[in-house]
């Protein structure tokens, strides 16, 4: 039997990637920000993280700051989105050392999630991404060729290495988890929260 065949793919969970240039003019300085935050609240909070330390929540707002500058030109003006889209952005510092780690989560009460690595060592632990519907499709997913699945980005999981100067920005509903530190030094990393306000459509 004769047949034609095309495969495509709908309704796909949309990742960007922002690679920043010349970062090593900002490193130095992001990390002591992050170790300054610690300085002045060494308890932070416990939300994914399991050995670490995370900052509470602060606006991103202010552009004489070097960190929120880096984010504002950054958020603000991905191309992706319409011009005039609002965006409130509340950001926080992640501080783990060896061992340490953050479950699987999501982002709740907002609508885009993303992190900034300004420190990650070899072995400081990858994020991975899980299926929205990785249950359900479990099977499906098992009965596809390699190379389906390669085209289409279909997996249960999907990694994704910390890397300095790369940023991220995903769907908040996303569930996702970082894996364990191996390394003996610290991970850092910036996290954030995206709001969409006064979206007209």
């Amino acid at each position: 039997m004769n047949f034609n065949c095309e495969h495509f793919g709908i309704f796909p969970v949309p990742i960007h990637h922002v690679t920043i240039d010349r970062f090593e003019e900002y490193r130095d300085k992001l990390i002591d920000y992050a170790y300054d935050l610690k300085k002045k609240d060494e308890k932070g909070r416990v939300i994914s993280n399991y050995g670490g330390w995370q900052s509470n929540l602060f606006l991103i707002h202010e552009k004489n700051d070097i960190l929120h500058k880096l984010l504002i030109d950054i958020i603000y003006n991905l191309p992706v989105f319409k011009e005039g889209i609002g965006m409130d952005c509340f950001a926080w510092a992640n501080i783990n050392g060896k061992g340490a780690y953050n479950k699987e989560h999501n982002h709740p009460d907002c609508h885009l999630a993303g992190v900034l690595w300004v420190k990650a060592p070899k072995d400081c632990g990858i994020i991975k991404f899980l299926a929205p519907l990785e249950f359900q499709t479990f099977l499906e997913i098992e009965s596809y060729t390699e190379e389906f699945k390669e085209s289409f980005n279909y997996y249960h999981a999907y990694e994704y290495p910390a890397t300095e100067g790369s940023l991220l920005i995903f769907p908040a509903h996303l569930s996702h988890l970082v894996e364990v530190n191996k390394s003996d030094e610290d991970r850092i990393s910036f996290s954030f929260n995206i709001k969409l306000v006064d979206v007209k459509y």
